[in-house]
């Protein structure tokens, strides 16, 4: 009784501002009339929450007739055409993990290891380090590699673009090579994320880094605008085949070795199991098509095939040189040529040194109305 006593003072005390010794009736009438509106406010409270509550209740009750009116159908649905339905799913998943992933496997700009840190430079021969940038601000690396022999100010510029993994410098024993027997410049090229590039590789990328370096060739006053050679081996004969399809004017021939039709093709190729062969375009982010810009590529143009390519089928290279629509066209055909290393079968610098002298040659009018292909194995 005690406690309750003082918890009812201490309720009064703090509602009405009185004590148990001072009441008055116009202090009690308004507690009182206190107390009835929050009564009155708790009781519609209490209504609206019953309402809404109410209305929870019928929105669920309808929301679970419509699913089982629904349910039936896919049910049944699942048990005519279950294996259909999950071989879908399946084919959805290996397309949107080969889209997520493709940059990954295609481009390896780490292999080997330290590519990313140390670009090995040539000794002994005169080169120019240089960095440039393309339309998106990225800021690429490239080497040039000059000869200085005899007639040098009228030599070929090769520009040469690379594999999908390591760096220009890893490429300097091929260059080095072209340079003494071809008696050429060359200008090697890392794209974006390779070597001491900026960026990450792409498609889109290399286009840009394409451009970028063609743009610079043509604002070089020390070198003739009028022979640019483009080389490009794998994935960069695939950059190569891009560039010269947008910009017929202003290239003199192309060379492309081991390289493909396409990164579909590919992995048509690659992964033969049954998806692989049925997945539209939309599924790659990648796809280099190849086998269409061909079309686009009038210029003379030299195809290089090493037959003991275990990456990329030799028959693809067969099919470029059948596409292709150049006026003068060659395909030299290594039988002992694998995939990176055909640059050191017997006879290879010679059929380059051919095709370069037959396109300079072909510049004079009556040589350039001639039509001319051939095949050479060697």
């Amino acid at each position: 009784m005690k406690q309750r006593w003082q918890f009812s003072l201490a309720i009064f005390t703090e509602c009405g501002g009185c004590d148990l010794l001072s009441l008055d009736p116009t202090k009690m009438a308004g507690f009182t009339w206190s107390k009835r509106s929050l009564t009155s406010t708790m009781e519609k409270s209490w209504m609206l929450w019953t309402f809404v509550k109410r209305w929870l209740l019928a929105l669920a009750s309808w929301s679970w007739s419509l699913c089982r009116i629904c349910l039936l159908p896919l049910i049944v649905t699942f048990h005519l055409y279950g294996g259909i339905i999950l071989l879908i799913l399946i084919f959805v998943s290996i397309a949107g993990i080969l889209y997520k992933f493709q940059d990954v496997l295609l481009y390896f700009p780490e292999q080997p290891s330290s590519s990313r840190l140390y670009v090995p430079m040539p000794t002994g021969i005169p080169h120019e380090n240089i960095f440039i940038k393309t339309k998106d601000g990225v800021l690429l690396n490239l080497i040039l590699l000059r000869y200085t022999g005899d007639n040098s100010a009228y030599s070929p510029t090769i520009i040469y673009f690379h594999g999908n993994a390591g760096n220009i410098g890893h490429r300097l024993p091929n260059a080095l090579l072209m340079l003494v027997n071809l008696k050429v410049n060359l200008i090697l090229v890392d794209y974006r994320g390779y070597g001491k590039s900026e960026g990450e590789a792409s498609e889109e990328g290399l286009y840009l880094d394409s451009e970028a370096v063609l743009d610079y060739v043509m604002t070089r006053s020390d070198l003739d605008k009028t022979k640019i050679f483009l080389f490009g081996r794998s994935l960069g004969g695939a950059v190569a085949i891009h560039l010269a399809s947008e910009n017929s004017h202003r290239i003199s021939a192309i060379v492309v070795e081991n390289t493909f039709l396409s990164i579909p093709y590919m992995a048509s190729t690659l992964f033969s199991f049954f998806p692989m062969r049925y997945l539209p375009l939309w599924c790659y982010k990648n796809k280099f098509l190849s086998y269409r810009k061909i079309s686009q590529c009038r210029m003379p143009s030299l195809f290089i095939s090493g037959l003991s390519d275990q990456l990329i089928p030799p028959v693809m290279m067969k099919q470029l040189y059948e596409l292709s629509p150049a006026r003068t066209k060659r395909l030299a055909i290594f039988p002992d040529g694998t995939h990176n290393d055909t640059w050191q079968c017997q006879g290879y610098f010679t059929a380059l040194e051919q095709f370069i002298k037959e396109v300079i040659k072909s510049h004079s009018p009556e040589e350039m109305a001639k039509t001319s292909s051939n095949v050479t194995i060697i």
